[in-house]
C-alpha cells in the first residue's frame, strides 16, 4: 500500500511542471486568443490557405506531425530570444520578435494542425498527449471561470461595451 502512495506523489511530482506549463498557455491563450480570432478567420478564407491545407489533409500522419514541428521549433525559442532581447533593454526588437513568434506560432501551426487534426490523433501517444492537454486546458478554464475574478472581468468587460456603445450614439462617426 505504502509503494502505491509514493509512486503515485512521484507521478504528481514530475506531472506538476507539466500542468504548469498547460496552466501558463491556457492564461496565455485566453488573454490572446481574442485578439487573434478575427486574424484566423481571416487567414481561414484565404484561397492559397485554404488550398495549403487541402495539400496537408492528404499527407501521412507523421509527415503532418513534422510540418507541425517544423514552424513550433523556430516559433518557440524565437519567444525565449525575444524575452532575452527585452530583458537587455532591446524592447522594440523583443517585441516585434516575440509578435512574429506568436504569429507564426499561432497562425501557421493553427492552420496545419486544423488540416491534419484527425490523422494526427492516429498516433496513439500524440492522441493520448492531445486529450491529456485538451482535459487539463477544460479543467482549468471551468475552474478560472468560477472564481470572482472572473465574473467581475465580465462585467467590466459588459460596462466597457456599454460605455462604448453609448460614446458611439454621443458621438457618431462623421
Amino acid at each position: 500500500m505504502a509503494a502505491t502512495d509514493k509512486s503515485k506523489g512521484l507521478r504528481r511530482l514530475f506531472l506538476w511542471p507539466a500542468e504548469a506549463v498547460v496552466f501558463l498557455y491556457v492564461v496565455l491563450d485566453a488573454i490572446a486568443m481574442p485578439v487573434v480570432r478575427p486574424l484566423l478567420r481571416w487567414v481561414a478564407k484565404l484561397r492559397f490557405v485554404i488550398r495549403l491545407q487541402d495539400l496537408v489533409a492528404v499527407l501521412p500522419p507523421y509527415a503532418i506531425l513534422v510540418l507541425l514541428a517544423v514552424p513550433l521549433a523556430f516559433a518557440e525559442p524565437a519567444k525565449i530570444y525575444a524575452l532575452v532581447l527585452m530583458g537587455q533593454g532591446h524592447f522594440t526588437a523583443g517585441f516585434v520578435t516575440i509578435a512574429l513568434a506568436y504569429l507564426v506560432s499561432l497562425v501557421v501551426v493553427e492552420r496545419i494542425y486544423h488540416a491534419g487534426k484527425t490523422k494526427l490523433k492516429t498516433i496513439v501517444w500524440f492522441g493520448r498527449l492531445m486529450d491529456w492537454l485538451t482535459g487539463n486546458r477544460d479543467r482549468l478554464l471551468a475552474w478560472a471561470r468560477a472564481t470572482w475574478i472572473w465574473k467581475l472581468s465580465l462585467e467590466f468587460k459588459q460596462t466597457a461595451r456599454d460605455l462604448l456603445a453609448k460614446l458611439r450614439h454621443w458621438f457618431p462617426a462623421g
